[in-house]
């Protein structure tokens, strides 16, 4: 600031032939100071001057006046007081000042953080983490403390900030080790560690077809997630765990989680591993019948539910001095051998075998051979009241275990007649078979040989069609004396048959399907005319072949 006056005192200048003369002076702005506070919870105050206007400061709280020097924390006890005035004066001019007052605020009671997790996203070292925290109160200062896993006092980790309100905390490298939150109040008096989680870097490998997660750091108990879905399976080994119920060539992600003695878990870096083994697979059993259409059918009983992915099955079947491999197939579906005609099957019985191949190449033993039992049947006299049957044996999945066959008699739609028997050695003779069917129908039902309970094998139908018999006599006397009055049909397996007798001109007189209609010898209502007829006897087979006869018949007095 300057002053301009016409007196004579030194400095003076002329101007225009005039004097004048000039006085500086200086002026005190009086802003009012800046500055922190920091309440603690042991009824102090911390006070952090950060204003730089005037020559000195001094603080107030209640009664008690400190000087204070500017980035020095200076710590009061409030002795109930609720404001904090802090004034800054001038060297020169004792009575030139500014002054500034904040409200002190109040601050929950010192707690530990509470340190949730630490989940490390790559294997260490040198591998991110991430720390969810919880519990930060505000008013507090907090750190992240670091132990050596080699031991050792905690100390604080650079280059991290904790703020209250933030749920998690990004570590970009961290070490082997054990992690804590330390917190504290602003004056120092209420230090208070978190519980401590220690570090655990996961890394995998595989063999045998067997899954190993290599731990180190945080001790067990663990739990563990594969493809984000909890494994109970697992077993522990020197070093880590061990996941043995995987399939070749299949890739699993694994994560490992330890509950940490003190509260909080450890949760490793994912692993992704692609099982590998030189194992062979388990060797499979095989189940060999004929279905209903006499096609056998061939079912792969495995070690697993089903076939794993990318793995396939091979079928191979002897007949006689002939093998052959079928095409392989990727499901544990039954296969149908459409390939033989029974006749083939019959004149070479056939035995099968199948072997798994997996995704990574591996091919296991072949299955014991198992052979379906081939039914044959003939008749045992000429008109077929007996029959023999014969059967080659039946060989199931286990060689050693002993087989029962059950002879089923079946009606034309495949259905189990009563009266089946359990028949032994290979061959047996019907002495009662149906006398109402002319086709005498038979499977064998087999169990045992190491098939599975209720699980039964078959073999193919074999079937006997007898002559069908015709009686019908050379003459009758319709006269009413009670002997050989009517024409009647005797023989067996007779039924949906045509039944015609023309007269000499080859007009048709008579007509029956069925035994219970008789020719009394009338002709359209009129009394009999004695002669020679000729009648005509047309009737399908059951097994649908033709069968027909004719022959004569003469009236009688």
């Amino acid at each position: 600031m300057s002053e301009l006056s016409n007196e004579p005192p030194d400095g003076a200048i002329n101007l225009g032939g005039s004097r004048y003369n000039i006085r500086n002076f200086r002026v005190y702005a009086t802003p009012p100071p800046t500055f922190t506070i920091a309440p603690c919870p042991t009824g102090n105050v911390q006070v952090t001057l950060t204003d730089a206007a005037y020559d000195s400061y001094e603080v107030q709280v209640g009664t008690l006046i400190r000087a204070i020097t500017r980035n020095a924390p200076e710590t009061m006890p409030m002795g109930g007081a609720n404001t904090v005035v802090v004034t800054g004066r001038y060297t020169a001019l004792g009575t030139c000042t500014g002054s500034a007052s904040q409200p002190i605020s109040s601050i929950a009671p010192a707690a530990p953080a509470q340190f949730t997790s630490l989940a490390l996203q790559s294997p260490l070292p040198g591998g991110a983490a991430t720390l969810t925290i919880g519990g930060l109160l505000a008013g507090y200062r907090y750190t992240l403390q670091f132990q050596p896993a080699a031991g050792g006092p905690f100390t604080d980790v650079p280059g991290v900030t904790i703020t209250p309100g933030t749920p998690t905390v990004s570590l970009p490298r961290a070490s082997a080790g054990s992690y804590r939150i330390f917190s504290n109040d602003a004056c120092g008096t209420s230090p208070l560690p978190s519980n401590s989680i220690g570090t655990l870097s996961l890394t995998g490998t595989s063999a045998d077809n067997r899954n190993q997660l290599l731990l180190t750091g945080a001790a067990g108990p663990y739990t563990v997630t594969r493809n984000d879905q909890p494994l109970t399976t697992f077993t522990t080994i020197l070093g880590g765990l061990e996941d043995a119920d995987v399939q070749c060539g299949s890739t699993y992600k694994y994560v490992v989680t330890s509950l940490q003695p003190g509260g909080g878990r450890a949760i490793s870096n994912e692993v992704s591993i692609t099982t590998v083994s030189s194992l062979l697979p388990p060797q499979p059993r095989l189940v060999a019948s004929f279905n209903a259409n006499d096609v056998v059918e061939l079912t792969p009983l495995l070690a697993t539910a089903g076939l794993p992915t990318g793995s396939s099955l091979v079928y191979s079947r002897t007949a006689g001095a002939q093998t052959a491999n079928f095409n392989p197939v990727t499901n544990a579906r039954l296969l149908r051998d459409s390939t033989m005609m029974l006749a083939d099957l019959l004149a070479n019985p056939p035995c099968y075998s199948v072997r798994q191949s997996d995704v990574c190449g591996n091919t296991s033993l072949a299955s014991p051979s198992t052979c379906p039992a081939l039914l044959s049947a003939r008749p045992a006299d000429p008109d077929g009241s007996t029959i023999t049957l014969t059967w080659t044996p039946f060989v199931g999945p286990d060689p050693t275990q002993p087989v029962t066959y059950t002879l089923q008699r079946l009606a034309a739609d495949g259905t189990v007649l009563p009266r089946s028997v359990v028949v032994t050695g290979n061959t047996y003779t019907d002495l009662t078979p149906p006398t109402n069917r002319q086709v005498a129908r038979y499977r064998l039902q087999i169990s045992g040989a190491g098939l599975p309970p209720d699980t039964f094998s078959y073999s193919n139908r074999a079937n006997v069609t007898r002559r069908l018999t015709l009686t019908i006599p050379t003459a009758f006397t319709p006269n009413s004396d009670g002997l050989n009055d009517v024409l009647e049909i005797k023989g067996k397996y007779l039924n949906n048959y045509t039944f015609v007798v023309v007269d000499r001109n080859g007009q048709e007189v008579f007509r029956g399907t069925q035994r219970s209609e008789t020719w009394d010898g009338t002709i359209k209502g009129h009394a009999p005319v004695l002669g020679a007829y000729v009648w005509r006897f047309q009737q399908n087979n059951e097994d649908g072949t033709p069968f027909s006869l004719t022959g004569t018949v003469t009236i009688l007095k």
